[in-house]
């Protein structure tokens, strides 16, 4: 009986071992979750930047002869009824081509800062991800491609300083229930849109699960919203907010008017955090942080969640 004790602690210590250092490989060890969210911060401190100027290769092993990263392209007919070629998809090129689609070489730009995972003799291996696609996968690039760099850490005013001329600052909360708590605007004026990404300042990033997304509904013709409600649509799965006419700042000239996230009321933000919790929950987190003459002011990666 002893026996079978201890063989069954030991399978338990080598499963909790083996686990927590397939994660460690991935992301490193991942801070508390004493933030206002709840988030296991994965704590990353390196990444690399790409120095060839006609772009790293992408690989799929660590070896030179391995499948590289492809981006397939299709013709696609624009608005005007003219058919021109648009990329439509990301694979690797030991994966066969529909029929109809071409593939071409895809590479990190020199200049691109990437999420360093770790090493494999002269290969970096890295996170990949692109905007216009879901997908998240790992991948190698050469080392003599890239340079190690680390980010500087994000502070509260840090924060809001890339946001000062924005019609609608980002909000960081520094103190009481909610501290720590970022709120920020995005709009898309091309589509008419705007929404909140919710998310917190912790370990020197902003950390937001992908599904914190707050869709904001206004009709400035109609001042029939007396109040600010939260609603999560069971049909498309996001989280809707429609506010009154008392919540909006007006740009300085008078010629557009913004939410604004400061004034939200801790009752407010409960009544949106509670909805955000009905939500599925986010497999990837973004993590905005400061890379010193990296691409962009803030540079988000994408992570496993």
């Amino acid at each position: 009986m002893k026996k079978s004790f201890l063989i069954a602690w030991g399978m338990l210590v080598f499963l909790m071992l083996f686990n927590s250092n397939s994660y460690a490989q991935n992301v490193g060890q991942a801070s508390g979750s004493g933030n206002v969210l709840g988030l296991k911060v994965p704590k990353v401190e390196k990444f690399v930047r790409v120095t060839k100027e006609e772009g790293a290769d992408v690989l799929k092993y660590a070896r030179e002869d391995s499948p590289w990263r492809v981006d397939w392209m299709g013709e696609e007919e624009d608005e005007e009824g003219e058919m021109g070629l648009v990329q439509v998809d990301e694979a690797w090129s030991d994966k066969k081509v529909p029929s109809k689609y071409t593939a071409e070489k895809s590479v990190e730009y020199g200049g691109e800062v990437l999420l360093l995972l770790g090493e494999e003799g002269d290969f970096w291996k890295v996170f990949i991800h692109k905007s216009y696609s879901s997908e998240l996968e790992e991948g190698y690039i050469r080392k003599s491609d890239a340079e190690m760099v680390s980010f500087q850490p994000l502070t509260a005013d840090m924060v809001k300083a890339p946001n000062e001329k924005k019609l609608s600052p980002t909000v960081v909360k520094t103190e009481g229930r909610y501290k720590g708590l970022v709120i920020d605007v995005g709009s898309d004026e091309e589509w008419g849109e705007e929404w909140l990404d919710v998310g917190v300042l912790a370990d020197g990033m902003i950390v937001s699960p992908e599904s914190y997304v707050v869709v904001l509904v206004h009709d400035y013709e109609m001042g029939d919203v007396k109040e600010m409600k939260c609603v999560f649509d069971k049909k498309t799965g996001n989280v809707v907010m429609r506010y009154p006419d008392s919540m909006y700042m007006e740009n300085e000239d008078g010629m557009g008017r913004w939410f604004d996230p400061a004034k939200l009321t801790d009752a407010q933000i409960e009544q949106m955090l509670q909805t955000l919790s009905l939500k599925k929950r986010a497999r990837r987190v973004r993590c905005d942080c400061l890379i010193p003459e990296g691409n962009g002011e803030r540079n988000v990666y994408y992570l496993k969640y």
